[in-house]
């Protein structure tokens, strides 16, 4: 029986949900089907080949040749759903990256041209998305304007990596620190304010560090001291920002890099926190599956619903109203840790205990690693056209064809009633009927 080809792709690289999907995949298939990772950066491909995972380059011709031979994708980004089309037989499931406050898709309001059309090319492609809840099957339904019955409330996998990964361990090790000397670990992980070709979507302070009112540099390095806090700052990826970062015993800064460097993402230190801060980003609705505090911070939530909304236009269901916009009541929280109860990780998560692996592959695929009955191809109606077109060119052909041949049975006729021995046929059967006439 031939092996399926499972194509990932995300972004960062090898991280996100398709990198917890593959690692559950590689534990349950091994090797019964053919694993293949499309990456950004050549030192990725290295890396990977290192720990024996096949990697391609995109855009190589390497890549060209492959991708046709695709029959599952599994991306975080939509990041293939352009080659889609290369590779005829293909089913595409979205995994996507991340659930959150933050409108996405057709819910962008002022939308560029650019952003329209790839919101079309996913809208006329994607097979399957996968969600936690029947909650974000209707928001993802609706955002990218997708039957419901293309999105499944199936699972997200990224939870099994925030559950079940050595958290402390892994961040001691990026920061070659010892942790257990800190009374509190924080993570400060916000959105981007500009990035992804996205002009600047609310105020921005070089210089402010938690981008809050009446901030006081010195004031918040000497709280973070004296209570003997170790406070993380975590960047988003696609940030174009300039930062004046202060880094010291009690503020570590970490980037993509350094987690690549060794072979993590942030989802392998998240659990490692005793308090996440952020603002907009899907990373709070995320971390909250651990039943720890999220603090959100909403100094410049005006500007934001503005240029780039909030769903619902209501920030507090996201934040349970564990909200600060200022230094005095942020260490404050932090200090006391008193926090609202999370109200909504039901409707988030239903009743995932994990990331819902098995269940996306129980959806997908049979027991001896082929394609489930319960999968189906989507055809737009430009796949739908394209495929009558080819079926009447298949039918012209076939008259063609069969034109071709009576002209040619034609022609040997004619050569027939042409030919000598049928004109002395015709004289025989000619003075038979006179004859019979006679009689």
């Amino acid at each position: 029986m031939k092996k399926l080809n499972i194509t990932f792709c995300s972004y960062p690289d090898y991280s996100g949900n398709a990198k917890a999907l593959y690692e559950y995949m590689i534990k349950r298939y091994n090797n019964n089907m053919n694993y293949t990772w499309i990456v950004y950066n050549q030192k990725t491909v290295d890396r990977l080949h290192k720990l024996g995972i096949k990697s391609i380059l995109i855009g190589t011709d390497e890549f060209k040749k492959y991708i046709p031979k695709t029959n599952v994708f599994f991306t975080t980004h939509a990041n293939l759903i352009g080659d889609k089309l290369k590779a005829k037989n293909s089913i595409y499931v979205e995994l996507w990256h991340g659930i959150g406050p933050k409108p996405v898709g057709y819910l962008i309001k002022n939308q560029s041209d650019r952003d329209k059309e790839w919101y079309d090319l996913i809208n006329n492609n994607f097979d399957y998305m996968i969600t936690p809840s029947e909650f974000w099957r209707n928001i993802f339904a609706s955002m990218f304007r997708l039957n419901p019955n293309r999105v499944l409330p199936l699972g997200l996998p990224l939870l099994d990596e925030i559950k079940n990964s050595n958290g402390k361990v892994n961040l001691s090790k990026l920061l070659n620190i010892d942790l257990n000397k800190y009374k509190k670990l924080i993570l400060y992980a916000p959105t981007f304010k500009k990035g992804c070709g996205r002009d600047l979507e609310s105020k921005f302070n070089s210089n402010n560090i938690l981008n809050l009112k009446e901030y006081d540099e010195k004031k918040f390095l000497n709280f973070l001291k004296e209570e003997n806090y170790l406070f993380i700052i975590k960047r988003h990826p696609s940030d174009e920002l300039k930062y004046n970062d202060v880094e010291n015993d009690n503020i570590k800064i970490i980037n993509n890099k350094k987690l690549e460097e060794n072979n993590l993402n942030v989802n392998n230190i998240l659990n490692s926190f005793d308090l996440l801060i952020t603002d907009y980003s899907s990373i709070g609705v995320e971390y909250s599956f651990l039943n720890k505090p999220v603090l959100y911070l909403s100094t410049d939530v005006f500007d934001y619903k503005n240029n780039r909304e909030i769903i619902f236009d209501d920030f507090s269901f996201w934040t349970s109203g564990n909200e600060c916009n200022n230094l005095n009541e942020l260490m404050k929280v932090i200090k006391t840790m008193k926090f609202n109860k999370f109200e909504n990780r039901k409707l988030f998560f239903s009743n995932l205990k994990d990331g819902g692996c098995d269940k996306i592959c129980d959806f997908f695929f049979t027991e001896d690693c082929q394609l489930s009955y319960n999968v189906q191809k989507y055809e737009n109606d430009y796949v739908k056209l394209m495929n009558k077109n080819n079926k009447l060119i298949r039918i012209n052909k076939t008259y063609e064809e069969k034109i071709r041949i009576l002209k040619k049975s034609d022609d040997e006729l004619q050569k027939i009633l042409h030919s000598r021995s049928y004109k002395i046929v015709q004289k025989i059967n000619k003075i038979r009927k006179m004859v019979v006439s006679k009689k």
